[in-house]
């Protein structure tokens, strides 16, 4: 028996499909998932998935929470090295569009799923929606950010920040090409130009 037959007799299992999964999704896509498929390239039988996930919906559940966690440690990365709050503000905004460009399945299937998404569409009485106005009413004291409704600011930033994502992930014409890098640096120009304005006067 092997150290990884061994693993899975441990309990282990389930996170090894489920990580498998997550990689099958990034790579291929959600049409690439099958429990048979996921048995195979886990080297499992076909029934040992549905001991863990009982069909394909709950295990896409699964990965969308692990893809989800994975991209609120991308965004809680993103601001660890920032010295002000809008510094704070365009990094998280950078780091979204980037997992979006570079993660545009798991991306596309946070979204599809009802119970991880709200938390990244701005939900009223969502933690990390609360945060970002608390951010933005720090950068408004500290006169990095323009006196206006907070609210507003942040419904605005949200709509940039995901409507960029969501037009890498829908390969427009403009966009569907982007690589990784330049999604950083339209993300940062985006957010340039909505701290700036677009404004004559």
């Amino acid at each position: 028996m092997s150290g990884k037959q061994k693993s899975y007799h441990h309990g282990n299992l389930r996170e090894v499909l489920l990580e498998t999964a997550f990689r099958l999704v990034d790579s291929d896509g959600v049409e690439a998932i099958s429990m048979r498929a996921l048995a195979r390239e886990a080297r499992v039988s076909s029934a040992a998935p549905f001991r863990h996930f009982a069909d394909k919906r709950v295990l896409l559940d699964a990965v969308a929470e692990k893809a989800a966690a994975e991209l609120e440690r991308k965004l809680d990365e993103s601001t660890a090295a920032c010295s002000d709050a809008l510094t704070q503000f365009r990094a998280m905004s950078v780091a979204y569009v980037r997992f979006a460009a570079e993660h545009p399945a798991l991306f596309d299937l946070i979204h599809g799923t009802e119970s991880v998404s709200a938390g990244f569409l701005g939900e009223v009485k969502d933690e990390r929606r609360l945060n970002l106005i608390a951010l933005i009413i720090e950068g408004q004291n500290a006169g990095l950010i323009p006196e206006a409704d907070p609210e507003l600011i942040a419904l605005t930033s949200e709509a940039l920040t995901h409507g960029l994502a969501r037009m890498i992930v829908d390969h427009h014409p403009r966009l569907r090409t982007l690589s990784s890098e330049e999604a950083r640096q339209l993300a940062l120009a985006a957010t340039q130009l909505l701290q700036t304005g677009i404004g004559l006067s």
